[in-house]
């Protein structure tokens, strides 16, 4: 004879609003993560450049949630959030997301933590091999770590230093339409004790550097018109003509 169990009405309701609580629990998490994953890209860059300016918690909180659920690019926003706020532990945390997505492999996380790393984020040391690490992987595709690897080489930050690779990473970094990067080959070109010294090529990324908008550049070629070198005459009305572009570039001066 088979023994049956049966449960008490109270039981039976408690059983019951487990299962609904269970139920709603599961599709409340279905829905967060479907929200979390498919928020528009417009709106992760809005909570971003909130998050950047203000810190304020709300938009903090969005990229957050977004991240935890699995969103990439709530992961590289909130990287970004992270690592320019005021808060040391926050800074900290944002390096170490950069670093979980460089391992993820995510080229614009391995080109951004090897720039970090290179330069330091307030409170926290540069780390000169790590960044060497992730510049090399980087800077085939990025041109702005092929930059910081030519800056790493020239100075000796971490390595010997050495002007032949810091050289090849310039000319790349160059190539690719680096501002810094071709106003300091002109250089090498026209200073520069690696490469034969050569005005032409000097002037070609000077011009190059200039119509970037970089001030620099601009500013040496007002010098140059003035006192009639790289191989051209001197024009006064060059020379006014590329000091007030300078004056205007220094207005809209972005740096990494």
């Amino acid at each position: 004879m088979k023994a049956r169990f049966s449960l008490s009405p109270a039981a039976a309701a408690a059983a019951l609003a487990l299962s609904v609580a269970l139920s709603v629990a599961i599709a409340a998490g279905t829905v967060a993560t479907v929200m979390a994953t498919r928020v528009s890209n417009v709106q992760i860059d809005d909570w971003q450049m909130q998050g950047s300016a203000t810190h304020a918690a709300w938009p903090v909180w969005r990229l957050r949630l977004a991240a935890a659920f699995g969103n990439a690019a709530a992961r590289e926003a909130l990287a970004d959030v992270l690592v320019s706020s005021a808060q040391l532990d926050e800074r900290r945390a944002g390096v170490e997301l950069y670093r979980q997505l460089a391992l993820d492999g995510v080229p614009n996380a391995q080109a951004t933590l090897g720039h970090l790393l290179l330069r330091g984020v307030p409170g926290i040391t540069p780390d000169y091999a790590e960044s060497r690490r992730w510049l090399s992987v980087a800077a085939a595709h990025d041109p702005q770590a092929a930059y910081d690897l030519a800056t790493l080489y020239r100075n000796g930050y971490g390595v010997a230093r050495d002007s032949l690779l810091s050289i090849r990473w310039l000319e790349q970094a160059a190539q690719a339409g680096v501002p810094l990067a071709q106003f300091q080959l002109a250089n090498e070109y026209r200073f520069g004790a690696t490469l034969p010294h050569d005005d032409a090529l000097a002037l070609q990324w000077l011009k190059r550097a200039a119509n970037a908008e970089l001030p620099e550049a601009n500013l040496a070629l007002a010098i140059a018109y003035r006192n009639g070198e790289l191989g051209m005459a001197r024009d006064e009305d060059a020379y006014w003509a590329y000091v007030k572009e300078s004056e205007h570039d220094l207005k809209h001066i972005s740096r990494p």
